[in-house]
């Protein structure tokens, strides 16, 4: 009896199992037969069909704690269950409720009332089959106890398995049934056309956005970025009411289809994430900018402390949409949207990289002012228009002091550099080119390098050496940097002291007129006929402090530090949002272009300063190195209207010996006898190239008249050890030309003169001192590991140009050429718009150091 009881237990789950699965074969019939009809409900429905399977999951965790207790039931009272006879109604509810969401969505997807009344039926009928078959019992009769007793427990065992088996395979069936139709509603049936004009509608527009946006950061412009972030952002939210109808899994296994709308679909969470935060980004940008423009005016170190932490957030906003955006698969959007996507990848790694290092400039700007400690500087300017090593005659300086961002004492000699001389306490012989003027070495004349740290440091000595005290850095600036800081400030009005109002258009002229006024008198006295004097101090309210006291009509600089107290009051009253961009891409330019120059005693400033390019270093270069410096000896300002230009051609010949002919023509454009400009230009002349280049030859110097270079130090003037190069040069007999060693470089110097309306040409042909065809010995373990996995790899030769930009110079004009042997061409180049026939043709402006670079191959 019981052997029969149990094959016909195992035969009734057996037939239950075939209904489940023609169950399973008719609902895809019906899904198919009522696909082309199904509209975009997916997300409501599904939504609703997996809470009703989740109370299905819990409830039957309910049910196994009955189940056991029925099993103990069954024992007691000899009762074999066919099928468990348990209180399930509570769970047949439940059940029942899906199977009628299933089958009142198939139903209301079918126009044809032929098809509703099938798939009615069809979900009645199984509906039915599995949850309304009645519990069959049998009692057991007195001689079966005795059987029962003896498999009572393989008996609870197999009917508890069975009915696990039975509700597994039931949950198989719920599963096999709803996966298939979201697949089928998500896949097949989505209305493609309607949501791409929804959705990547809204996500061109938040490309565009979000672009444009990094580029505003890019330039600073944070008013501009936050409306276009915010944009980006609403452009995001408006697709994201389309985007969550579909569910996550679905869009996993959609970047796996050809189809481009599917692709895109893959993408598009990671869009809407990217949204989120650019909105962020865009109100931490607001954020930090309102606390730097609205805060206590009184308390700079609250304001700064303020401005950075929401500076801080924005960065790391900013960082997190370049990882977002870095994890779209470009291959999953459509063609046409590819070249944005590419474009806004790159400018959010720009966005991220300039935010970053904006906010850590800020961090240090907070030492740099003098927020955690006192700060000294000593201010230099040098004038371009009397070109010097690292940047132009010396004629001025100031004393600055700086306490918790505020200026607490700002002294501006009105006799000018020149005030330093009565204080001097040391002889030092100067660099032989200046013994054309004055054979001891002054703090005027201190900026002889072109390497700014080695000029900063010896201006300091040199300042300290003139009765100065010590200073915790030098700041360089030239006129250029006054001329763009008045376009921000407006004219400054000096009517009451000098009966003028100073522009950026009027500056140059004016001042240096005034500041030259008791020169011109004696050599050009019309030139400064109506040229204001005056000794009267300034009304600022900065302490200021010129010495007017002693000597006072003898202040030849005072207009400097009148100008300089002006702008400095007036300034800071300009930093608005509609200025900030301006200001902060005055002072990026200047750095770049070397108009601005920093040196800190601080390691770690000066280490930030030589990160970003600031330093004003004679940098090492891996090849090709090229830095034209100009001297302007007593060639009074002409150095305003001088321009030039420089052409590099390299020939590189089979054997691989690389031979550079470099040409530069220097074109003077002022008027003879025109004040300060119409006079001749007197230049010592330094090339630097790569150390150990051979000169081959050198024309067009020429040098001053012999008897300007007479005098010689007299025997109690000491010798500077960083001129002992320099002072025991070789010396090209041919050209006079001298040749020495400096900074790792190898340095040709000469004399150049060019008077008003001419223009010189002087050229240097030298051989470098590397094979083109010769790499360095690599014998690290990556390149054998490279060389064993790839044994017919293609040899590949790097070669590159740095060219350094002469500080406080205006840009040159540069022409580059390399002419490659037979049988040599480019493989790879940077930047990437080089013309690269047959080497390289470079066309460009010196306003900042440029580097070219390329790897080269030989044809096979």
């Amino acid at each position: 009896m019981i052997k029969m009881a149990k094959n016909k237990a195992q035969s009734n789950f057996g037939l239950e199992r075939e209904r489940f699965s023609n169950f399973v074969v008719d609902l895809r019939r019906l899904e198919q037969a009522a696909a082309p009809k199904i509209k975009a409900e997916e997300k409501k429905i599904s939504r609703r069909i997996f809470e009703q399977w989740g109370k299905v999951e819990r409830s039957f965790q309910q049910v196994k704690p009955n189940l056991l207790a029925a099993s103990q039931a069954a024992r007691s009272s000899r009762i074999i269950f066919r099928r468990p006879k348990l209180d399930f109604s509570r769970w047949k509810k439940i059940i029942s409720s899906a199977f009628t969401i299933l089958a009142a969505e198939l139903r209301a997807r079918s126009s044809k009332p032929s098809i509703q009344k099938n798939a009615w039926r069809s979900f009645i009928r199984s509906q039915e089959r599995i949850l309304g078959a009645p519990p069959k019992l049998k009692i057991a009769s007195p001689r079966e106890t005795a059987s029962l007793e003896r498999t009572e427990r393989l008996e609870t065992t197999e009917t508890t398995a069975a009915w696990y088996r039975s509700l597994f395979t039931f949950a198989l069936v719920l599963i096999l049934i709803i996966l298939p139709f979201k697949i089928l509603s998500y896949f097949q049936l989505i209305d493609f056309k309607g949501w791409e004009a929804k959705i990547m509608g809204n996500s061109e527009s938040a490309l565009n956005n979000l672009m444009a946006a990094a580029d505003s950061v890019g330039q600073k412009d944070f008013k501009g970025a936050d409306s276009r972030f915010q944009a980006a952002g609403a452009n995001f939210l408006a697709a994201s009411g389309e985007l969550d109808k579909i569910n996550d899994s679905i869009l996993i296994l959609a970047s796996l289809s050809s189809n481009e709308q599917l692709k895109m679909a893959a993408e598009s969470k990671k869009f809407l994430t990217a949204g989120v935060i650019a909105a962020s980004l865009g109100r931490n940008l607001v954020l930090a900018t309102d606390s730097l423009f609205n805060g206590d005016k009184n308390d700079f170190s609250a304001t700064l402390d303020h401005f950075l932490n929401y500076g801080h957030q924005a960065a790391k906003d900013a960082q997190d949409l370049k990882a977002t955006v870095s994890r779209i698969n470009p291959n999953n959007l459509p063609s046409a949207y590819r070249a944005k996507f590419i474009s806004l990848n790159d400018q959010a790694a720009l966005l991220a990289d300039s935010l970053v290092n904006f906010v850590g400039l800020g961090d240090k700007l907070k030492e740099v002012l003098g927020v955690s400690r006192d700060k000294r500087y000593l201010v230099v300017f040098q004038n371009n228009s009397e070109l010097r090593a690292s940047g132009g005659f010396l004629g001025s300086y100031a004393l600055v002091d700086l306490r918790d961002g505020k200026i607490n004492n700002l002294e501006v000699p009105g006799g000018g550099s020149y005030d330093t001389e009565a204080g001097l306490d040391v002889r030092v012989a100067a660099p032989k080119p200046l013994w054309l003027v004055n054979t001891l070495w002054h703090f005027w004349d201190a900026n002889w390098w072109p390497d700014w740290p080695t000029t900063a440091q010896h201006l300091m000595w040199f300042y300290e050496h003139s009765n100065g005290p010590s200073v915790d850095g030098v700041i360089s600036v030239t006129p250029t940097v006054v001329e763009r800081l008045l376009e921000v400030t407006g004219p400054i009005d000096l009517t009451k002291e000098y009966g003028l109002t100073i522009t950026s258009d009027n500056f140059w002229q004016t001042v240096q007129l005034i500041s030259e006024r008791e020169n011109l008198l004696k050599t050009n006295p019309t030139a400064v006929l109506n040229v204001p004097a005056t000794s009267s101090p300034v009304a600022v309210s900065l302490p200021l402090k010129q010495g007017l006291e002693n000597n006072s009509s003898n202040k030849p600089k005072k207009i400097i530090g009148d100008l300089l107290a002006k702008i400095l009051e007036i300034l800071p009253s300009k930093l608005d949002k509609d200025n900030l961009l301006k200001i902060i891409t005055i002072f990026e330019e200047n750095m770049s272009e070397k108009q601005i120059l920093l040196y800190f005693t601080d390691p770690a400033l000066e280490a930030e300063v030589e990160s970003h390019n600031w330093a004003g270093e004679i940098q090492d270069a891996p090849k090709d190195y090229l830095l034209v410096v100009n001297t302007n000896i007593a060639g009074q300002k002409t150095d305003r209207l001088i321009k030039e230009k420089i052409e590099e051609t390299s020939v590189v010949s089979p054997s691989g010996a690389i031979i550079n002919t470099l040409i530069i023509t220097r074109t003077h454009n002022g008027v003879k006898h025109e004040a300060l400009t119409g006079v001749r230009n007197v230049d010592w002349l330094r090339v630097y190239v790569p150390a150990g280049s051979e000169l081959l030859s050198a024309e067009g110097f020429l040098s001053p008249d012999a008897k300007y270079l007479q005098d010689r130090p007299d025997s109690t003037m000491e010798n500077d050890p960083l001129l002992a190069a320099e002072n025991s040069a070789a010396e090209d007999p041919s050209s006079g030309t001298k040749i020495y060693t400096e900074k790792g470089k190898t340095v040709f110097a000469n004399w150049s003169m060019v008077d008003p309306g001419e223009s010189v040409t002087i050229t240097l042909q030298y051989r470098l001192p590397f094979n083109f065809f010769t790499a360095p010995a690599d014998d690290s373990w990556l390149k054998r590991l490279n060389n064993w996995l790839n044994p017919d790899s293609q040899k590949l030769w790097p070669y590159s140009l740095l060219v350094q930009k002469q500080p406080g110079a205006a840009a040159s004009d540069f022409q580059g050429r390399l002419v490659l042997p037979t049988g040599a061409s480019v493989f790879w180049h940077y930047p990437e718009n080089m013309d690269t026939t047959d080497g390289w043709e470079i066309n460009d402006q010196l306003n900042a150091d440029k580097y070219w670079s390329i790897l080269v191959q030989k044809n096979k």
